[in-house]
């Protein structure tokens, strides 16, 4: 925990304070403040202060950051895409450490200092990359806080051996299980939304279900997602990430799920741009239902287009529902920060007395210019310490 003033800083609502940081706390925000002793000073000139921007959805367990340019075809399909990815994964050149780690000093590097991780399960790789997962927590421990979601993405109940060792991560350190398309890849959804409840039951975790599924087939699997959720007293602790459905139901059908989406404190994770119909973020943030965004698959075999930088993310997010005046630039920015951590359930997060201190200082003239150029130069400070500058991870 680092202890430092962070001088005329540039906040939100468009002051300039200094910010003071003891035992990695913000304890005082206001113009001019004291520095005790044995506290850095950083003079931020200005810039504006986010809070530690929130990869609410990763993949680092497949990203393919560093390694040699992966051909991808067109036209594969869900299924061939995981199978080829699975092969991949037990292949003599992948290196679970190796690609976890500079997947994470990149997002360091970008001041995302929260992600929702999912690491693959199944029975060709067993819980090799789960381990190389806790590996990676354990190593970047209060730089980066890493919420681990055991995943069965190749099926749980359709490759038998997986349900197991999902519960043997749930019971070594995963923090939540994440369950995948119920239909179109488990091909019996009430067995496999009952048996994602009954794990998180038992093991007291939260849910984060991909619902890829398009248009009626999403929409009957996240109906079965909610009707458990309402059952079982799961409110608050379910996400759908994805959730393509809701854009390919006719809008009395949306409208209809969506309320009852922000009823059970249902989440929704949004990685924008799907290459399909996408949930209409605007109207579920009106509605109160709590949106996050992630990164997803970083340059993995999937896809090469996404990167480990969550303004990046907003301007995709801006970019694709047209959201360009100021007051919906600040609804993205709300998306990768505060939607983010509601979702992870942080606690102390935010530029305000009493939170932890972390705070990505970018040079811009107005706070949401930072999704509109996401400039590279950024300062970042982890709990009262700077841990990365000029787009560079300092270790």
């Amino acid at each position: 925990m680092g202890n430092m003033v962070v001088r005329h800083v540039g906040l939100g609502d468009g002051s300039t304070a200094d910010v003071l940081i003891t035992d990695g706390v913000i304890v005082e925000i206001g113009p001019e403040l004291e520095r005790p002793a044995h506290h850095e000073v950083v003079e931020a000139n200005g810039r504006k202060a986010y809070p530690g921007f929130v990869d609410g959805h990763s993949h680092m367990d497949k990203s393919l950051v560093g390694m040699p340019w992966y051909p991808r075809e067109a036209g594969r399909g869900l299924l061939t895409m995981i199978e080829a990815e699975r092969d991949l994964r037990a292949s003599d050149e992948w290196d679970y450490d190796r690609q976890i780690s500079r997947n994470i000093e990149i997002m360091l590097a970008a001041g995302t200092l929260h992600t929702r991780a999912f690491v693959d399960i199944d029975t060709q790789n067993g819980l090799v990359g789960f381990e190389a997962m806790l590996r990676a927590r354990e190593t970047y421990a209060g730089l980066l806080d890493m919420q681990i979601v055991a995943f069965g993405q190749s099926g749980t109940h359709v490759r038998p051996g997986t349900a197991q060792l999902m519960e043997d991560a749930l019971a070594h350190g995963a923090d939540a299980i994440g369950g995948m398309d119920p239909c179109m890849v488990e091909r019996d959804p009430v067995t496999h939304v009952k048996w994602l409840f009954s794990m998180a039951r038992k093991y007291d975790k939260p849910i984060d279900v991909h619902l890829h599924e398009p248009g009626s087939l999403g929409a009957f699997s996240a109906e079965l997602i909610l009707d458990e959720t309402e059952a079982t007293g799961m409110q608050g602790r379910v996400t759908l990430s994805h959730a393509h459905f809701l854009g390919g139901i006719a809008p009395a059908h949306q409208t209809s799920l969506i309320a009852r989406m922000a009823d059970l404190d249902v989440r929704i994770t949004n990685n924008a741009p799907s290459g399909g119909p996408m949930a209409n973020l605007p109207e579920l943030l009106d509605a109160g239902v709590v949106v996050a965004a992630g990164c997803d698959g970083v340059c993995d075999s999937w896809a090469p287009l996404n990167h480990s930088d969550m303004l990046f993310k907003g301007y995709q997010l801006a970019a694709a529902y047209g959201m360009t005046a100021d007051d919906q630039l600040e609804r993205v920015l709300g998306v990768i920060t505060t939607g983010g951590a509601t979702a992870m359930g942080l606690a102390g997060y935010g530029v305000t007395r009493g939170s932890r201190g972390d705070l990505v200082l970018l040079d811009v003239d107005v706070h949401v210019r930072g999704i509109v150029d996401f400039p590279k130069d950024r300062l970042v400070i982890r709990a009262g310490k700077v841990i990365a500058e000029g787009g560079r991870f300092l270790g």
